[in-house]
């Protein structure tokens, strides 16, 4: 029994000292740094927009790379790669489309109120 138990024990060390020479966050795979939006959509009373799909590309791209629809309270939050420039667009049912540019190359987020204006220029009812 004891050869048993100093058996198990050489054992449990060993493995203590293999996690303790994994240095932290190792095990975790390694992120990319990105850019964060974050943005409100609201109408023009003030009051938040739900399901407005906002859409990012570069500013030298044709293509939209990057989507997210706001949610009940109008939030959305995109993450894209920093060091860039970017042309944000909103589009919502009832409301004229919203584009917008978003500078990623002077910090690391950008926290956008996006204020869409109703079809006709009217008032939102």
């Amino acid at each position: 029994m004891k050869a048993f138990l100093a058996g198990f024990a050489a054992i449990v060390l060993s493995i203590c000292a293999a996690v303790a020479a994994v240095p932290a966050g190792a095990a975790q795979k390694a992120r990319a740094p990105s850019f964060l939006v974050h943005a409100n959509v609201f109408n023009d009373r003030g009051f938040t927009v739900p399901n407005a799909l906002v859409r990012m590309r570069r500013a030298a791209e044709s293509n939209w790379r990057w989507k997210a629809v706001s949610d009940g309270e109008g939030e959305i939050a995109l993450h894209v790669p920093p060091n860039d420039l970017y042309v944000l667009r909103v589009d919502a049912k009832g409301y004229q489309v919203l584009t917008q540019n978003v500078d990623a190359t002077q910090t690391d987020n950008a926290d956008i109120a996006l204020h869409l204006a109703p079809i006709g220029g009217g008032k939102t009812q």
